[in-house]
Parts: structure tokens; C-alpha cells; sequence
């Protein structure tokens, strides 16, 4: 979706004088540079992973569910018709002149941006699940011990931080439900930024996540690792206060994998332990909310809560949570120097004209 303005008024007081709206109109240009790049970055995204996948698909033991792909795919076209028929109706609404015209317009735009990157997330989200099982399907040696001897070094004992939380099952409960949070805020935080006219905020929400998610990819085919609950072994009163599956609910796939028979993705779970991907999209989640009055507090207590569940409902060290953030400033900061570009005008808002 690109983002417009009225023309810019002339004033002919005197000879060579600026437009009146000069500086609104460069704003403008500025934005849609960096919307063209940023849509660019995520096509990028979603054409590399599905070559990744393509080529190594079948050089794996994992077999693809085709089903399950075609529906996370199929799962985008609704966004597709809607948004054709939102555009059928912005292009009748010049034609058609009514008192509310303006602001039904203005609505359309919104929610095709909104549309386009719901789209574009569903499209990562099937990219890199399937990339995260083509890396944990290896035989290469997990690095556990490594990432538990760097918490160590760090002064943080991932059992006593558990039971620690365990100890207070109200506090507990909290931050499982935030931990949960994830998938909800996926939806209503684009929502949020589309809405209140933030489009090439939500250009970045998108462009963030293929990122990071993408990074996050990499990382894992370097250093697998199980989780610390698998190298710890705890009691199961150590998590009780976190519910079923805390720390564990990965397991049993990502050991089958291991063993390089031949796996069908039937029921995906998050494989990745080192980084954690949670806690690279609470970062991102907090970022893209950061000045949007009532809604950025919130926001950012609700990622905390979520980061600090990370270690017992996702089983992972505290150097996970760490190199998450890490994965988040790079994808942060990557998208703001491919938004901006070689010579790009730079723009003091991020809001419609």
C-alpha cells in the first residue's frame, strides 16, 4: 500500500515562491521510499526462504505435510480478496461523491495495509517453520552445556529461577498467559499501527519479523540445542505452576528429528532454542508501540512479563533470551538502514498525511 497526500497548494505572491505544503509532500515521497523498500525486504524474505526450502526439502529426512502448507497458504487469500475488493471500492469512491467519502477512504487504505501484512506474515510464518525443522532435523552434537556453562559464567542457575517462579503460582499463571500472548499480539498490534495510521510503522512490523525470524534460522543450524529443561532434568514440581508442557512440549519431535528417520510435520511446535525467538518478537512487539499513547505501557509490561516466562514455558537459558534481543536490535537496525536507503530523504513522522 502506498501512502498519499493532497497535492501541495501553490502561492503566487511573489516569483519562485515554495509550495505550501512543500514539506508535507517531501514527507510523502519519503514514506513511500521507504514502503517500497521495506515491501521489496519482505518479498525478498518470503522468495529466499521458499528457494531455501525447496532446495533442501529433499535432502532431508523431513517430509512436508502438503496440506498443512496448502491451508497456512490458502489461509492468505481471504486477505487477497479482501483487499482487491477494497481497492474496487477506494477506485468507485472517486466517482462517487458523498459526505462521508473522505473518511470511508481513508478506512480502505488502512485496512489494506492492514491485509497486506497479515498476508505477508502468514507467508514467514510457513517460510521459517519449515526452515526451523529442516535445521533441527541434524545429527550434529547439541550445545547444551555450552549455553548452560555461559549462564553460568553470567551468574544465572536456570533451576533455582524456576522454582524461584514455581514458589508463586499467581505471579506464575501471569506470566504463562503473557507467554501465551504471542500469536494474540501478532494480530492486534498490526491492527493497532494500521488504524491509527501508521502504515509505515506496520511496513517495519513485518520487515522485522521476516528478519528476525530468518536470522533466528541461521543461528540454529549452527548451534542446536534441546533446552535446559532437557539438560537439567528437573522434577516435575519444578514447573507445575506453568502448566502442561512447560519446557517440554518440543521434546519429543526435536529428538525424532535427531535421529534422522524419515518425519512428517503434523503438528508444529517451536523448535528453536538458541535464540529465543520470543524473546526477539516481545523486543520488536515493545519497538513498534513505542509511541503510541495508552497502548506502548501496556505493551511493553505485558513483553516483560512474556520474556520473564520465556526461561520455564519455553525451556530456555538466559543466554537464549539474551541472544533473542540481540537478533532483535540487528533486525531493527537492518531495517532502518535498508528503509532509509543511499540518499533517502529522511522523514520527521510516521503517520498519514
Amino acid at each position: 500500500m502506498r501512502l498519499s497526500c493532497p497535492a501541495s497548494k501553490m502561492t503566487a505572491d511573489s516569483p519562485g515562491a515554495v509550495p505550501i505544503g512543500r514539506s508535507a509532500w517531501l514527507r510523502n515521497i519519503a514514506a513511500n521510499l521507504r514502503h517500497d523498500r521495506l515491501l521489496g525486504l519482505v518479498l525478498v524474505l518470503i522468495i529466499g526462504l521458499t528457494v531455501v526450502n525447496l532446495v533442501w526439502l529433499p535432502f532431508s529426512t523431513v517430509n512436508a505435510n502438503p496440506l498443512l502448507f496448502f491451508y497456512q497458504a490458502l489461509a492468505s487469500l481471504p486477505f487477497l480478496v479482501l483487499w482487491l475488493l477494497l481497492g474496487a471500492m477506494r477506485y468507485q469512491l472517486r466517482k462517487t461523491p458523498f459526505l462521508y467519502r473522505e473518511a470511508v477512504a481513508q478506512f480502505s487504505v488502512r485496512a489494506q495495509g492492514l491485509l497486506v501484512a497479515l498476508g505477508q506474515i502468514i507467508l514467514l510464518s510457513a517460510g521459517l517453520l519449515l526452515l526451523s525443522y529442516l535445521a533441527s532435523a541434524t545429527g550434529r552434537p547439541l550445545m547444551d552445556r555450552y549455553l548452560a556453562a555461559a549462564d553460568g559464567a553470567l551468574g544465572f542457575d536456570w533451576v533455582d529461577y524456576v522454582t524461584g517462579l514455581n514458589a508463586h503460582p499467581i505471579f506464575a499463571h501471569a506470566i504463562t498467559y503473557a507467554y501465551g500472548s504471542l500469536k494474540i499480539q501478532m494480530l492486534v498490534l498490526p491492527a493497532i499501527l494500521a488504524f491509527t495510521s501508521r502504515l509505515d510503522r506496520l511496513a517495519e512490523f513485518s520487515a522485522h519479523f521476516g528478519l528476525a525470524g530468518c536470522l533466528t534460522c541461521v543461528v540454529l543450524v549452527g548451534i542446536p540445542a534441546a533446552g535446559a529443561s532437557d539438560f537439567f532434568h528437573p522434577s516435575p514440581e519444578v514447573l507445575s505452576s506453568f502448566g502442561a508442557g512447560a519446557s517440554t512440549r518440543h521434546l519429543d519431535q526435536l529428538h525424532t528429528l535427531r535421529t534422522l528417520k524419515p518425519f512428517l510435520i503434523e503438528h508444529p511446535e517451536g523448535l528453536v532454542t538458541f535464540p529465543s525467538f520470543h524473546s526477539a518478537l516481545a523486543a520488536i512487539f515493545v519497538y513498534s508501540m513505542r509511541d503510541v499513547r495508552y497502548i506502548a505501557p501496556p505493551v511493553f509490561l505485558l513483553n516483560v512479563m512474556l520474556i520473564l516466562a520465556t526461561p520455564p514455558q519455553g525451556g530456555h537459558y538466559l543466554v537464549d533470551v539474551l541472544a533473542g534481543l540481540a537478533i532483535a536490535i540487528v533486525a531493527i537496525q537492518s531495517v532502518r538502514w535498508i528503509a532509509r536507503g543511499r540518499g533517502a530523504v529522511r522523514s520527521s513522522g510516521g503517520r498519514l498525511c
